[in-house]
């Protein structure tokens, strides 16, 4: 019976250390996670300030770029219309309009 009890008081002092130790160490990961969390909120944070400051600097141009598009596009729906008229009176040029899938509307008629 000494054996035995001799024993349960060393066990339980190792039990003690063990929780001790998983203690110690949970508060560690714990402390490693919350670093990382800021970690990743402040870079996240410094991204999102560097695009807004490159977006103001950008936006003037590309609301330029989209205008000068604009004006374009219904220059060359105003082409595009231009030649597909011509393309209805005038009918050699007729393959070149297939070409291009830029058939007129209707074919007058004659």
């Amino acid at each position: 019976m000494n054996d035995t009890e001799s024993q349960m008081p060393a066990q339980g002092q190792e039990l003690e250390w063990q929780v001790a130790a998983l203690q110690r160490q949970v508060f560690l990961l714990l402390l490693a996670l919350i670093v990382v969390t800021f970690t990743v909120v402040f870079y996240l944070f410094y991204q999102s300030h560097i695009l807004t400051n490159d977006l103001d600097t950008y936006r003037p141009g590309a609301l330029q770029m989209i205008q000068t598009y604009n004006a374009n596009a219904r220059a060359i729906g105003n082409f595009e219309s231009e030649v597909s008229n011509y393309g209805a009176t005038h009918p050699a040029f007729q393959p070149v309009l297939k070409k291009y899938g830029l058939m007129p509307a209707a074919t007058p008629s004659k």
